[in-house]
């Protein structure tokens, strides 16, 4: 028992037990509910102080045993899609932006760019009014998310040159 612990103890149970003895000799209580009175109320100062002072023990962290394959990664995109109020979570935008900005990294195109020259081969990729929803900072809603993965879908591999390089 820590000196904290010793200390609330004891200035919590010698005046319940004052009160108690003080009852018991008036007459007011008999032995017995004097004794029962000075545990609870001993018992209850002593609970009450403890968790002001935080001595809380607290849960031990729950084990995270992650197993091979994607389950838990579709199970946690299922859980992050949508917020309370129906827009699409950060955790799904930042996903599906960089699931489009690795396809558009495989026709040359560096969706996080700021030169005219990117956006304008984005915009001819994917459509103008995807890339402006998908690069803006609003929320993005449903209908929009049906949106990007539709023109990504529809963006094809590049094809392979005679000379064995990727055109866009």
């Amino acid at each position: 028992m820590t000196a904290l612990r010793a200390r609330t103890l004891l200035l919590t149970t010698l005046p319940a037990l004052a009160a108690g003895g003080l009852l018991a000799g008036l007459g007011v209580l008999d032995a017995v509910h004097a004794a029962l009175l000075v545990v609870v109320v001993a018992a209850v100062v002593y609970v009450w102080r403890t968790l002001e002072e935080g001595e809380d023990a607290g849960w031990p962290p729950v084990p995270e045993a992650r197993r091979a394959g994607a389950r838990n990664d579709v199970s946690e995109l299922g859980w992050a899609t949508f917020t309370r109020n129906g827009a699409v979570g950060n955790r799904m935008r930042a996903r599906i932006v960089a699931l489009a900005a690795a396809r558009l990294a495989e026709h040359g195109v560096d969706l996080g760019a700021d030169g005219p020259g990117d956006r304008a081969a984005a915009e001819r990729l994917l459509g103008p009014d995807v890339v402006a929803t998908m690069t803006s900072r609003g929320e993005a809603t449903r209908a929009q998310v049906e949106r990007w993965l539709d023109a990504v879908e529809r963006l094809a591999p590049p094809t392979p040159d005679p000379d064995g390089r990727h055109a866009a």
